[in-house]
């Protein structure tokens, strides 16, 4: 799919998540939604929480086999009322000292403009 987008069966959507206000992204910030709107998983049918599921496991696998040394996952739903699923990578290098949370606000945190996150993206999903 153009963007960067890849669409798992009928329940998922993964992609990169998109640039700060400094053009940056975290490299390998993966978001993994319901394709159909629900605001968390308590909405989700079975067979949408089984996709949802599945590329979880997918991605993460990708991420660890690209270098990631812990995949961390969060779903918030505070600032949007739609089911996403952060996939967070910590890579080596990352002090022991910052927390999962802020793996991806340090200042040696692998930042690249989008465009070079989305090739990162496009690279793990042929994997």
């Amino acid at each position: 799919m153009p963007g960067g987008l890849r669409r798992a069966g009928r329940g998922a959507v993964t992609f990169h998540v998109p640039p700060s206000g400094d053009g940056l992204t975290y490299e390998g910030h993966l978001l993994v939604t319901s394709a159909r709107h629900v605001p968390d998983f308590a909405g989700l049918r079975p067979s949408e929480a089984a996709t949802i599921g599945k590329e979880m496991a997918r991605w993460s696998a990708a991420l660890k086999s690209a270098g990631a040394l812990r995949v961390y996952t969060a779903t918030i739903g505070h600032a949007c009322d739609h089911l996403h699923v952060h996939l967070l990578p910590r890579w080596p290098g990352t002090p022991d000292e910052v927390p999962w949370h802020s793996v991806d606000d340090w200042p040696g945190a692998r930042r690249l403009p989008f465009d070079a996150a989305a090739r990162v993206f496009e690279l793990l999903s042929l994997g």
